[in-house]
């Protein structure tokens, strides 16, 4: 029997380029690589799920970003948390600076920090190191071919997070349709989000 405690579900995805997101052709972050498959599929277990629809997502500002996020709550210990890159980037520095909210699941797939600063203050914040203790669980995703900056960060997070578990994956580039996922389905990340708690 699977026992979930959390009813909602926000999804974040990442910056795309600015080419990729003004292309006809290419699905908007929302409706791409494996955000509407696990909103299916979480749905069917009646968790309801929001994929975040962000402005400008190619050039992230911080608040524009706060205040898409916060309109899908309320956000607290019944929600749960899917941030992919520059969307787990976010939501670190969301908890970090709201200390007083508790959530269920956090799952933090290929998590981006703009290190040199490109994108503002985005990226600009002092990590909560007590952040795990508000949340139900933390896992985060790293697949061993992405981009070193990308592998970086999420063994960083690690290690700041201590009950933070990282889960290491060969062969998923940076969990992109394209970029060694081959379809939408994303079963590890549904498992982690649905699992039976012990």
């Amino acid at each position: 029997m699977i026992v979930i405690s959390m009813n909602s579900l926000i999804l974040i995805p990442g910056k795309p380029t600015r080419e990729r997101y003004e292309n006809p052709k290419e699905p908007k972050p929302h409706e791409a690589n494996w955000f509407p498959w696990i909103a299916d599929e979480v749905g069917k277990v009646g968790i309801r799920a929001s994929v975040a629809v962000m402005p400008r997502p190619y050039h992230p500002v911080y608040e524009d970003w706060r205040k898409v996020f916060e309109s899908l709550g309320p956000i607290d210990e019944s929600t749960g948390l899917v941030g992919h890159s520059a969307g787990a980037g976010f939501q670190a520095r969301w908890l970090s600076e709201n200390r007083d909210v508790r959530v269920d699941r956090v799952v933090w797939v290929a998590p981006y920090r703009d290190v040199a600063g490109k994108y503002g203050d985005f990226s600009r914040y002092v990590l909560d190191t007590g952040l795990t203790e508000r949340v139900g669980s933390l896992t985060i995703f790293n697949s061993t071919d992405d981009d070193p900056p990308i592998q970086e960060y999420a063994h960083e997070l690690a290690a700041a997070l201590p009950a933070a578990r990282l889960v290491e994956f060969e062969g998923y580039g940076h969990f992109r349709i394209g970029h060694n996922m081959s379809g939408p389905e994303f079963p590890e990340l549904l498992h982690e989000l649905v699992e039976q708690r012990r």
